[in-house]
């Protein structure tokens, strides 16, 4: 019998690692982006500019179980032998969760949250886990836990590696009669707002008067 492979969160700067006891039987991993948008007169759209992207997160449920899981699904004896025990003598699940509780702890030296890698397969996510929420679905008759889901939420440290051009350079540009400053601006620096630049670089008084066929400067930013 082929055995699925074992997912595992790392503590990066401890390389301590903690076997989930069952596979996730899904992930989510979630990116999203944040826009501004700006409404300009004659126009039946705003103009969305892009103002920052936002980390990747993936969030995972993990399954633990103290009263009936066995050596194959887990690889540990200690849980086999466990489950050949009365109810009443089960391991107390909790103290099994609460390993991956450590990883929210604050490092002494960084000041800084541990830093994690969730693996599974070919999956792998490294980030910082924001949230952890645990719900306890099984008890013994006297009160101790025996079945947990903890909902693990992590947050990406990958850095953005991209290189982001400006204008660096002085460019001319034809007017043309449906053209308007704040549609250069956003053309060559992304931003309607920067139509001031170009208006204080041509000596233009008045943006709502440009000639056609002029020919205006559209300054370098530096």
């Amino acid at each position: 019998m082929i055995l699925m492979p074992k997912a595992s969160i790392t503590i990066v700067s401890k390389d301590k690692a903690y076997k989930c006891l069952f596979n996730p039987s899904e992930f989510q991993i979630e990116r999203s982006a944040n826009y501004v948008e700006h409404k300009v007169p004659g126009l039946d759209r705003p103009i969305l500019q892009y103002i920052s992207g936002e980390a990747e997160t993936m969030t995972f449920s993990l399954f633990f179980d103290t009263f009936s899981s066995g050596a194959l699904e887990t690889g540990s004896f200690d849980l086999l032998l466990n489950n050949t025990k009365p109810t009443l003598l089960k391991k107390d699940v909790a103290k099994i969760t609460q390993d991956f509780y450590s990883m929210l702890d604050v490092d002494q030296n960084k000041h800084t949250p541990s830093e994690v890698t969730f693996k599974w397969g070919t999956t792998s996510f490294t980030g910082y886990v924001i949230r952890i929420n645990q719900k306890f679905t099984m008890f013994s008759s006297k009160g101790v836990p025996l079945r947990a889901t903890l909902e693990i939420t992590l947050k990406s440290t990958k850095k953005d590696n991209n290189i982001r051009n400006s204008p660096d350079r002085t460019k001319q540009r034809i007017v043309k009669s449906d053209d308007r400053l704040y549609s250069f601006a956003y053309a060559e620096y992304g931003d309607c707002a920067d139509w001031r630049r170009i208006a204080e670089g041509n000596g233009i008084d008045n943006p709502r008067r440009l000639k056609s066929g002029k020919s205006i400067v559209i300054p370098a930013i530096i």
